[in-house]
């Protein structure tokens, strides 16, 4: 008990032992703390505070909960997948999240979000008409529709990563002489004399895309409508106040995921990466061989490239069926 001579504060002041820590409600990363503790099991405390730093890493120490949204985390699991996690360890980190959704009062949609359901291997890539009809969804009357449309193109004609996407400046679009390698003017159909560079930050090192027409036409009408900005990034956020700036790896995700639900793609393919997967695709099945393919998306090891190249069992189907009805035809021609 406090002397009567002690300062007011002290006097009124309740004991250390019987002060409890408040948790910021709206924090992430002190509830996600808050609910790993709470967990019965010693292995399970600790594997979801690894889950949960993990998380708060990726969307920002000053995330909240209202940060932690189906697109997010859809964003999130992609990144995993992108960084070669296994399969099983996805599905913990998905498993972990979830819990912390219902705890902390997010947005219910969260709890629908799974791994990838697509055999180990083979990737998630859009049709032609899928790809299509995406690129239509962007109004190209607009500036913020053209923008997104050249956004597009370069994940998906251009085979980007969104950070690449995000690093790109104005200066990484340039011109130059057509390739003078055969196999990437078969790759690149209708390719035009303008190439995209893309640097790698960490490896110092680059890699030139050329861009097709409709790529180029893209990249041109959004450069025309750019704003004036203190940054020489390619993509800018276009803020309705204050200036604009780099466009964000996160932003890029939120602005592929909302025109992949306005074309009603399935919600497995509606993430940066799966242009990616789709630009890798569309070359393999033009004829691209391993190296040329590897060279256009920057794949640092060969295995990575091959999942691309492999013959599937509806390929091989695909070719008798084809070569059932040349042979037919060619039986009808000889009558």
């Amino acid at each position: 008990m406090a002397s009567p001579n002690a300062p007011l504060a002290a006097r009124v002041a309740p004991a250390a032992a019987d002060v409890a820590e408040v948790v910021d409600p709206g924090h992430l990363a002190a509830r996600a703390a808050e609910v790993a503790s709470r967990q019965r099991s010693p292995q399970t405390r600790r594997t979801y505070a690894a889950v949960y730093r993990s998380l708060v890493a990726f969307l920002g120490e000053h995330a909240t909960v209202s940060d932690l949204t189906p697109e997010a985390v859809r964003a999130y699991r992609d990144a995993l997948e992108h960084a070669d996690r296994t399969p099983a360890t996805i599905a913990k980190h998905l498993s972990a999240i979830r819990g912390l959704a219902v705890a902390v009062g997010a947005d219910t949609e969260v709890r629908t979000v799974r791994s990838a359901s697509v055999a180990r291997g083979e990737p998630r890539a859009l049709s032609h008409e899928e790809f299509a009809r995406l690129l239509k969804m962007p109004d190209r009357r607009t500036r913020q529709g053209k923008r997104d449309l050249a956004l597009l193109h370069l994940l998906g004609s251009a085979g980007l990563r969104r950070s690449e996407a995000a690093a790109l400046t104005l200066g990484d679009v340039d011109e130059r002489r057509r390739a003078a390698d055969p196999r990437l003017r078969h790759a690149i159909k209708r390719s035009t004399s303008w190439w995209v560079t893309v640097r790698y930050a960490k490896r110092g090192r680059s890699r030139v895309v050329p861009l097709d027409d409709d790529a180029l036409e893209a990249i041109v009408a959004w450069v025309k409508s750019r704003p004036t900005a203190a940054t020489e990034h390619l993509l800018l956020s276009l803020p309705r106040a204050g200036a604009p700036g780099p466009l964000g790896a996160r932003d890029i995700a939120r602005i592929v995921g909302r025109h992949a639900e306005g074309a009603d793609l399935p919600e497995d393919r509606r993430s940066p990466h799966v242009l990616r997967h789709t630009f890798c695709t569309h070359l393999a099945d033009t004829g691209a061989d391993t190296a040329v393919i590897r060279e256009l998306a920057g794949h640092a090891d060969i295995r990575t490239t091959t999942v691309y190249t492999a013959v599937s069992s509806v390929r091989l189907v695909d070719a008798v069926d084809e070569r059932q009805r040349q042979r037919r035809g060619v039986a009808r021609a000889a009558r």
